[in-house]
């Protein structure tokens, strides 16, 4: 039977998002927030996805996260988006601030908000550095020393380029990521064997494939992705062949030759001259 795919939101949710399976969870998250020693997390409280229901799977693409708090009351948010819907860094911030705001109830003081934190693992390139494993905070523009303040943090994982590194299995967040890739079998029982949360993950994944309406509900997820990213190709291809012809006629509005324009501007004579 065919291995199911990881980063399926409806899939990564099912493994990392319920309840029983609470120390995948942990120890996925020890591995993306790097934390070590005391600093570890040793236990977290799953808050229940509401937008995760029957009658939801079949949606467009809807958000399928997975919502924790740790014991220190941080807030700790992770979304898989397959998609480059080109608008990550504002929808990023935008979910941060409605679980950063929703922690504080009417009449309380503003210091009982807790740290939240966004983990956002994509499978597109979106963050302009070669580090498929990014975080940001707040920080002075001139004193790149000075933080503001810890409470927000942002994580972006960015599978592509991943895949193009070498894989460190001594790396706890390495491990993780190949269990989440589509690995070669035999460098995922490697990281099983280093990670035992991760052959956890790996009975549940195989648990999961194992029952027909669930893989309905994967098959559905697969769909609404692939309808997603035609709709965008289709509209940015539309994009730029609006953007091309109102070129074309502002350059022959200067007097400029169909053979310069095509010079000029890339395209090929009878592009150019299909143009009316």
């Amino acid at each position: 039977m065919k291995r199911l795919k990881v980063k399926n939101d409806f899939i990564f949710q099912r493994i990392f998002g319920q309840p029983e399976n609470k120390e995948i969870l942990i120890s996925f998250l020890n591995a993306v927030l790097e934390l070590e020693g005391n600093k570890r997390l040793l236990d977290i409280e799953i808050i229940e996805n509401t937008r995760l229901k029957k009658e939801g799977i079949n949606d467009k693409l809807g958000i399928l996260d997975i919502r924790a708090k740790t014991m220190l009351g941080e807030h700790i948010n992770i979304e898989v988006q397959l998609v480059n819907q080109y608008n990550m860094d504002k929808r990023t911030i935008f979910y941060w601030s409605k679980i950063f705001t929703e922690q504080l109830k009417e009449g309380q003081p503003f210091n009982e908000l807790k740290k939240t934190i966004t983990i956002n693992i994509l499978d597109f390139s979106y963050i302009d550095v070669d580090s498929y494993s990014t975080v940001f905070h707040l920080w002075e523009d001139r004193h790149k020393d000075c933080k503001l303040t810890d409470i927000m943090e942002v994580r972006f994982i960015e599978l592509p380029k991943f895949r193009r590194a070498k894989p460190d299995l001594g790396k706890p967040l390495d491990r993780w990521l190949v269990f989440i890739e589509d690995s070669p079998e035999e460098m995922i029982e490697m990281a099983m064997r280093e990670e035992p949360a991760i052959a956890r993950a790996e009975e549940v994944l195989q648990y999961l494939g194992s029952f027909d309406e669930i893989r309905r509900y994967y098959e559905a997820r697969e769909m609404a992705v692939h309808d997603e990213i035609t709709r965008i190709t289709g509209a940015r291809q539309e994009g730029i062949e609006m953007r091309n012809i109102q070129i074309v006629k502002n350059m022959r509005s200067q007097g400029i030759k169909d053979d310069d324009i095509a010079k000029l501007t890339g395209l090929t004579v009878e592009e150019v001259e299909n143009i009316k």
